[in-house]
């Protein structure tokens, strides 16, 4: 028999979503010089906060370790004020570097530690 892993999907997403809107970030002032303004609309920044806020509370759901927890959330509204207050304070902008690292490291945790801290489904044998 074939020994699987399941993974919280939530936590892979937001792995998957944190790591694109670090690179959107770091990358847009590049791909404006070449054309590519469209990456300045606002859309793409909420997009991401609502991907992020969502695969955080998906996650939070399923895990009990209550510092992991607390990681992903402090890490969120990091993000969440980060972004939104960048354009007035621009030392913001690198905050949200930080943060957005943070919750890819929090959402890697739950991943490797997925087994070890879920609650268990009382649909399961």
């Amino acid at each position: 028999m074939i020994n699987t892993i399941k993974l919280n999907k939530a936590d892979i997403i937001g792995v998957l979503s944190s790591s694109i809107c670090l690179v959107h970030c770091i990358a847009t002032p590049l791909l404006i010089a070449f054309g590519a303004g469209f990456l300045t609309n606002p859309f793409f920044k909420y997009l991401f906060l609502i991907i992020s806020f969502i695969s955080i509370l998906k996650a939070t759901e399923k895990i009990t370790h209550p510092k992991n927890s607390f990681l992903l959330w402090v890490s969120f509204w990091g993000f969440l004020f980060s972004t939104l207050l960048q354009e007035e304070f621009h030392w913001l902008h690198y905050s949200g570097y930080f943060f957005a690292l943070l919750i890819i490291t929090g959402h890697l945790l739950n991943i490797k530690y997925y087994k070890q801290f879920t609650k268990p489904d009382e649909n399961e044998n």
